[in-house]
């Protein structure tokens, strides 16, 4: 029996180089500015995104669309000779439709290849996490059910947290009302967010990146012990070293990757957000 094939969508902010080591395919999602169409991970990295971001009309929001159906069936083609176990994993149906679309894909194969599509309820490294024990499941020899029972044990043990600046994406996206945008913006005040089952709930507002620095400590700090953690950011410096500092204090030995939000999360977030995405240790 061929070894199970780890699909994911480049939401899961994987590099091309780790996602070619463990065998992950990976599926851009498209952003669409005023400058054209670009996909995620392939002509569109963090920085460029930005820089593109900074030369957009004042007021510009910029949308994202997940991989097509078209772009999914080709994948699944092209894999499907090579296995007959596929493993999809893709960002919170509540946040795309991705996952829809996988489904539908997979409808063509039935028969042919067993393809499981696997919503992770999450965004970002969060997926990035979950498609990485996956894939090092799968390059142990574990088949297809091992692997399953392995991502839905770890979803819920997946936490992300995030303090955004700008109201309006989140207008947006039916998190906050019109008038809540309007008047958080007036006041400056910054909604701290959580995923929560794949969807985008705020938690709590503050008035400045100070205490959105120790909100995020505060929540983090709950869990007895880390697998994993990744501080995301993009437009607060001062306070990202600041959530470092505190949380190597905190968890003394324990790494913190610091990246760029992705764009496919920053069309969501806005282009100024600072979070902490942690895969909590399992007894």
């Amino acid at each position: 029996m061929a070894r199970v094939i780890i699909v994911t969508d480049s939401n899961a902010y994987l590099s091309p180089r780790l996602a070619e080591r463990l065998g992950i395919h990976v599926l851009p999602h498209s952003i669409h500015l005023p400058q054209g169409t670009f996909k995620e991970g392939v002509d569109l990295s963090p920085s460029e995104y930005y820089r593109l971001l900074r030369q957009a009309k004042s007021g510009f929001m910029p949308t994202v669309s997940g991989p097509s159906l078209e772009e999914f069936i080709d994948l699944y083609g092209q894999l499907y000779k090579q296995t007959d176990q596929i493993l999809s994993l893709h960002v919170s149906s509540h946040l795309s439709d991705t996952v829809e679309t996988a489904r539908s894909a997979r409808r063509l194969f039935m028969g042919r290849c067993r393809i499981e599509v696997i919503d992770s309820y999450s965004t970002t490294v969060g997926l990035g996490y979950l498609a990485q024990a996956a894939a090092v499941a799968a390059q142990r020899g574990h088949d297809l059910d091992d692997c399953i029972r392995l991502i839905r044990g770890l979803v819920p043990h997946i936490y992300v947290f995030f303090l955004v600046r700008h109201l309006p994406y989140l207008e947006r996206e039916g998190r906050i009302s019109p008038a809540q945008s309007l008047l958080g913006t007036m006041l400056n005040i910054m909604p701290l967010l959580q995923i929560e089952e794949g969807e985008i709930i705020p938690l709590e507002k503050v008035r400045n990146g100070e205490q959105g620095v120790e909100k995020l400590v505060d929540y983090v700090s709950e869990f007895g012990q880390l697998q994993r953690a990744t501080i995301l950011q993009q437009g607060f410096p001062k306070e990202t070293k600041a959530l470092l500092e505190r949380l190597e204090t905190v968890y003394p030995g324990q790494e913190f990757n610091v990246l760029s939000c992705n764009p496919s999360l920053a069309v969501r977030l806005g282009p100024e957000a600072l979070g902490v995405v942690v895969l909590e240790a399992i007894s």
